[in-house]
C-alpha cells in the first residue's frame, strides 16, 4: 500500500472510531438524561445556590427589613403580632431565616418532598420560629388553595424564570394579597451590556439546555415589564450585579445581574 493509502486507511479508522465511541455516548447519555438532569440540579441546589446567598446576604437582608414593621391584615394574627406570608420557590429554605418569629408560612415550590425537608430535626434550628401553615406542590400560577385577600406578603427570589405563566402569577399574588400587602421579589435578568453573556443567554434557553438542566429556568426572561403592567399600586425596584468567588463561575456570569425590590397591592 502507497503512503497515501495508509494515511487514508488511519484516518478513516480513527475517525470511525471516534464516531461510534460519541454515538455511544450519546446513546448513554439520553437513555439517562432525566436522571443526569436530576443530578446535575441537585449539585446547583447545594452548590451555586448556597453560594449565591451569601453573595446576596447583604441585599436580602435590606429588602426583608420591611417584614419588621408590618401588621397582618387578617385580625387574629394581627392580635398575636403575626403576619401571613407566601414564598414561591422555597428550594433550600434560605430565606426563612429572614422573616419574623412565628410568621405563618405557605411554602409554593415543586418539591413534593419539602414537607419532609422543613420539618426535618437537622433543620429546627434554622426553620423553627416559623409556622408551616400549608404547602403546596407548584409554580405560583394557580393558587386556588389560598383564599382571596388572606396573604399579608408573597415573596419570590429567583424563582420567576422557572414558571411557565408569569401573568398569571401576578394575577394570583394580587388576588391572595390583602389591600396593601406586599410582593418583595428578587430576580435575576438578562444582561445588557455583555453582547457575548447576552447571546448565551438567548442561545441556552431557546436550545433548551439550560432549562431542562435548572429546572426550567429561562436565561432570557425579563419579568419588569410584565410585573409593570400587572396593575400594582406601586412598584419600587432597583438593579444589582452580584460579583464574589463561586465554583460555578458560569452560573454567576450568566444570573448574576438582578432586579429587587417591592411591589404593592
Amino acid at each position: 500500500m502507497s503512503n497515501s493509502d495508509l494515511w487514508l486507511r488511519d484516518t478513516a479508522t480513527f475517525y470511525g472510531k471516534l464516531i461510534i465511541t460519541l454515538f455511544i455516548l450519546m446513546l448513554i447519555i439520553v437513555r439517562n438524561w432525566t436522571k443526569l438532569c436530576e443530578i446535575v440540579y441537585k449539585s446547583y441546589l447545594v452548590g451555586f445556590e448556597l453560594e449565591f446567598a451569601e453573595l446576596a446576604f447583604p441585599y436580602k437582608k435590606e429588602l426583608f427589613k420591611i417584614l419588621g414593621t408590618m401588621v397582618s391584615n387578617d385580625e387574629l394574627l394581627r392580635s398575636m403580632g403575626c403576619i401571613r406570608l407566601v414564598e414561591i420557590g422555597v428550594k433550600t429554605g434560605d430565606n426563612i431565616q429572614f422573616y419574623p418569629d412565628n410568621t405563618h408560612f405557605i411554602g409554593v415550590d415543586w418539591n413534593v418532598r419539602l414537607a419532609e425537608y422543613l420539618n426535618d430535626e437537622n433543620h429546627s434550628l434554622e426553620f423553627g420560629h416559623i409556622n408551616v401553615e400549608r404547602l403546596i406542590i407548584g409554580d405560583g400560577s394557580n393558587l386556588k388553595q389560598i383564599k382571596t385577600g388572606t396573604v399579608d406578603v408573597v415573596v419570590s427570589i429567583r424563582s420567576l424564570c422557572s414558571i411557565k405563566s408569569p401573568l398569571n402569577t401576578f394575577d394570583e399574588i394580587k388576588r391572595i394579597l390583602a389591600p396593601n400587602g406586599k410582593y418583595i421579589f428578587m430576580e435575576h435578568v438578562p444582561e445588557t451590556k455583555g453582547y457575548i453573556v447576552r447571546w448565551l443567554q438567548i442561545l441556552l434557553t431557546r436550545s433548551g439546555l439550560w432549562p431542562s438542566l435548572f429546572g426550567n429556568c429561562r436565561l432570557n426572561f425579563d419579568f419588569m415589564e410584565e410585573i409593570k403592567g400587572a396593575g400594582f399600586k406601586r412598584v419600587r425596584s432597583r438593579s444589582i450585579t452580584l460579583n464574589g468567588p463561586v465554583s460555578q463561575i458560569f452560573h454567576l456570569t450568566l444570573t448574576g445581574r438582578h432586579v429587587l425590590g417591592v411591589a404593592i397591592r
